[in-house]
């Protein structure tokens, strides 16, 4: 892909010292034209403006007082007239960053109508018939805000069917600009992964409003007691509904570039699917499977899957346990390893039914049907709650999916929009590059945000996150990415531009003995470099079907929600409370 620049005329430096010096003076000559035309004083017969200068210099044109005055006030309005252009120019300028020239040679704004206010209108409305009646909706009816272009300020939005990855950085604004905009302005049920409190205190003021506010934080990141539970073996009625929940703890639990053992991985999480199958199918906790995963001459759970009609399950328990010792601790090994999470207490009374009132069970069912926002949050690392975010995720999508099969047109209206933040590190969905090729067309938009290309990698392999990245319909990038080899790869994908260079060559002392020539040459749009430093309020948008475009950021202090979200950040900022109560009923009150 390339832009290629305009044709340059050439001029050898005696032409272009002349014609300033022409220019100049016809300058002067209009000014001293114009007091003269306007007074008209004695000896003007009229003329152009060097016809005039020449008269009034030679004395033929008498310069009067009036002439002074209004050569005065010409001066006056000129130098006004250039301050204000200077003051100009010079706001523009600290609006623009030193990649902003890049803007034109890369998406135009036709490449860019799908994203547009009247793309994603027509897209809003087949999209969601509610809207089929509604003149004018609010644009956050009809898609998620990406951002603007650098080049004529175009506001870009993925519509309800597009699928999004977000690569950015460290401390590059990626939640003040992607994640807290899109979660304070999604019409429907909407999901948030996150590892910090931030995104939670900054939303849910406005989520309140909107509908039941629902936090799942069993590392207590939030300083709040807890207000629900989940029972994760609630959905759990085959096998392979105990395989996809043994799935998210086996993900969860494998460290980044460790390589899965060909037996003993496979072999152990084959082992917690059954014993979560047994335990679902007998009315048991989670607890139950742990206790059996550290007991591995307990055929108990091969008895129950039995009892319940799960013949193959039991046998497959059973002879685990008839294993020889080596081989069968190698395999409990891995599935206590995998369970680990479920040792810690405060984790623990999540998922199993409370000791005491007032806390309500979350159903992934309701959920997708309602306007409310549910927050995940998990530091991650071994032993956090991060399988039970990456479960809980799973089944709200899920029964999301289950719901929009039953719905008109086989899509949610409104939407369910989850915003997995950090989903490296605490949402490991194993299935997510294959669920971006279909949920869009569910009214399941996703937007995934990574730190680096690489992480995602040690998540869901090469071939994994190249099928993430290819099947999103939006992929943005923020900057503050140290990776050369995907950063070449986005550099190529923006493309090359034609650059004309100007050389001068000279044969004697004359001016009439220089010669100028031109050349061209490829260069890249953005290199490199450009990408690794890209400017904070900067992101480049590379879209499905349209060239990859520059864009400002939009972060939510410049959009219609700031003062509720500042309102929000004041009132659960940890600093000016004592304990809150996160009862998804009604916005808490604080505990003296």
């Amino acid at each position: 892909m390339s832009r290629p620049a305009g044709p340059r005329g050439g001029h050898d430096d005696a032409g272009l010292i002349v014609g300033g010096i022409a220019a100049v003076a016809l300058v002067l000559a209009s000014a001293v034209w114009l007091p003269v035309v306007l007074t008209r004083p004695p000896g003007y017969n009229g003329g152009g403006p060097i016809r005039v200068a020449a008269a009034v210099l030679r004395g033929d044109i008498t310069w009067t007082t009036a002439c002074t005055v209004i050569a005065v006030i010409e001066v006056t309005v000129l130098l006004l007239l250039g301050t204000a252009v200077m003051a100009a120019w010079r706001w523009a300028r600290r609006r623009r960053t030193r990649v902003d020239s890049a803007a034109r040679r890369m998406a135009t704004r036709a490449d860019l109508a799908h994203l547009g206010p009247k793309g994603v209108a027509d897209s809003g409305r087949r999209l969601r018939p509610s809207l089929a009646s509604v003149d004018r909706p609010d644009p956050d009816q009809l898609g998620v805000l990406i951002g603007h272009t650098v080049a004529g300020g175009m506001p870009l939005r993925q519509s309800w069917e597009d699928m999004a990855i977000d690569i950015w950085g460290p401390r590059t604004g990626k939640t003040t600009s992607r994640a807290i905009p899109a979660v304070v302005a999604a019409p429907g049920p909407t999901l948030v992964t996150s590892v910090k409190g931030d995104i939670v205190d900054a939303t849910r003021e406005v989520r309140a409003a909107r509908g039941t506010v629902w936090a799942f934080d069993p590392q207590h990141i939030l300083g709040a007691d807890q207000g629900m539970w989940w029972n994760p073996l609630r959905a759990v009625a085959t096998i392979s509904d105990a395989r996809r929940l043994a799935e998210h703890f086996a993900a969860a639990e494998r460290e980044p570039g460790v390589s899965r053992d060909a037996f003993f991985d496979p072999s152990s999480e084959e082992l917690v699917a059954n014993l979560l199958l047994a335990a679902a199918c007998s009315g048991r906790d989670m607890l139950a499977a742990y206790r059996w995963a550290v007991s591995p001459r307990d055929d108990e759970p091969a008895m129950l899957l039995r009892e319940h009609g799960y013949d193959l399950p039991a046998d497959a328990v059973a002879g685990v346990v008839n294993m020889p010792d080596k081989t069968r601790g190698g395999i409990y090994a891995g599935a206590q390893k995998m369970l680990m999470c479920l040792t810690e207490p405060a984790v623990t009374r999540w998922i199993t039914p409370p000791s005491r009132g007032g806390i309500l069970e979350f159903d992934p069912a309701a959920f997708v049907a309602s306007t409310d926002v549910l927050y995940l949050l998990s530091q991650g690392g071994p032993g956090s709650p991060a399988p039970l975010v990456a479960a809980l995720t799973d089944a709200v999508l899920r029964a999301g999916e289950l719901r929009a099969r039953a719905s008109a047109g086989r899509r949610l209206d409104p939407p369910l929009l989850a915003v997995l933040d950090e989903a490296a590190n605490i949402c490991r969905l194993r299935q997510l590059p294959s669920l971006y090729s279909y949920y869009g067309s569910h009214g399941l938009p996703i937007i995934t945000i990574l730190q680096s290309y690489p992480q995602g990698v040690d998540v869901w392999g090469r071939e994994g996150m190249r099928k993430l990245w290819s099947a999103a319909n939006v992929r943005t990038y923020g900057g503050g990415v140290a990776d050369p080899d995907w950063l070449e790869e986005l550099s190529k994908l923006i493309g090359e531009h034609d650059v004309t260079t100007r050389s001068t060559s000279s044969s004697g002392s004359g001016w009439g003995q220089r010669s100028v020539s031109h050349s061209t040459r490829r260069q890249r749009i953005l290199d490199v470099s450009d990408l690794h430093a890209l400017p904070r309020g900067r992101m480049v948008v590379y879209a499905s079907g349209a060239p990859p475009a520059l864009a400002r950021t939009a972060p939510w202090q410049d959009g219609p929600y700031a003062e509720a979200i500042r309102s929000s950040i004041a009132r659960w900022d940890p600093d000016s409370r004592t304990d809150w109560t996160l009862t998804p009923d009604a916005p808490p009150e604080p505990t003296p």
